[in-house]
């Protein structure tokens, strides 16, 4: 079978519903890309500064901090989307300390300028950043806190549409020097095209694998009451497992493997029960949302509107692009 360039169509349904989902990844096994890149990009960003913030700084910078780096695994990876935005997310602030740190030298020592290395994340960096003025830490929303009222004479659609409840800046925080996240990719179809983007390597496991207990070979052995996993990633592909069966088959099996799940997709799907391992979680908070945010009465509950854009505390949507976050509770 010969392989095709580019994404075939924009549409993604189209794609699926012309070749099926299993042979239209084949046919771009080297050249897909996601279209939604930098809302991936934007998401994700969001994310880790809110994980940093409510988890990784006492982790990482406590009396009794942790050495290791952060363990994730990037489930069914596409050709990287996830893995740039995660590594370019960690390499800026350790590019912002190496700055400050050369700045604070250079004001007191005149040295030869260094030939500049080539960076292997330019591709990425081609995304637009916003950038806040004054501090290189995105400044801190409190959970409880309300978005702004909309003005006299807006409209209730723009208003919803408009409101974010996390913090628009998305500079990382300063890490603790020696940060590092170390990324496992999985992809069946799609392994060419990650390793092509990030030249690193894709191990080609499927779901089916997955759920059946497989993990990729080079993954460290860690003691057996700890997760092997901090994080698992998965982007625009969950929705893909359209059996219940299958669906609850993978996740109980990764629950036991991981503490965090991250969903991201242009919609709401799949609807990930409570029985199967996971809890939806409450980004704002840093809390489990429990039922009454999930259902209403205390809270706004699931939107169940596909194309509903408005940011909630459970729920993370930059430019169509949506964040879940769920524990395990395993750990």
């Amino acid at each position: 079978m010969t392989n095709v360039h580019g994404n075939l169509s924009h549409a993604m349904r189209d794609n699926y519903n012309e070749h099926g989902v299993d042979e239209y990844y084949r046919k771009v096994a080297v050249t897909y890309r996601n279209p939604f890149f930098p809302g991936i990009k934007k998401v994700i960003w969001t994310f880790m500064n809110r994980w940093w913030e409510s988890e990784g700084r006492s982790m990482y910078e406590g009396d009794q901090h942790r050495s290791d780096p952060l363990r994730v695994l990037d489930m069914a990876a596409g050709s990287g989307e996830a893995t740039l935005c995660l590594l370019e997310w960690a390499q800026t602030s350790n590019n912002a300390s190496s700055f400050t740190s050369t700045a604070a030298l250079a004001s007191t020592t005149i040295s030869p300028s260094q030939p500049t290395l080539p960076d292997p994340l330019a591709a990425i960096r081609a995304i637009s950043t916003p950038q806040t003025a004054g501090s290189s830490r995105p400044a801190f929303i409190p959970p409880n806190a309300r978005p702004a009222v909309s003005r006299p004479g807006g409209s209730a659609s723009s208003s919803r549409k408009s409101k974010q409840v996390f913090s628009g800046a998305m500079n990382p925080p300063q890490l603790p020097k020696g940060f590092d996240v170390d990324i496992v990719a999985t992809d069946p179809y799609t392994s060419p095209a990650y390793t092509d983007r990030t030249s690193r390597p894709c191990h080609p496991l499927s779901f089916t694998d997955l759920a059946n207990g497989l993990t990729p070979s080079d993954i460290q052995s860690i003691s057996s009451s700890e997760p092997i996993w901090d994080m698992i990633i998965c982007s625009f592909a969950l929705h893909l497992v359209t059996s219940p069966s299958e669906l609850f088959a993978l996740l109980y099996e990764l629950s036991g493997k991981a503490k965090w799940l991250i969903i991201i997709a242009p919609h709401k799907k799949p609807e990930i029960k409570e029985t199967w391992g996971w809890s939806r979680y409450d980004i704002a908070s840093w809390t489990a949302a429990g039922e009454s945010k999930l259902y209403g009465g205390g809270g706004k509950g699931i939107s169940q509107n596909e194309e509903d854009e408005e940011e909630t505390e459970l729920e993370i949507v930059r430019d169509k692009v949506k964040l879940r976050l769920y524990r395990s509770n395993a750990f």
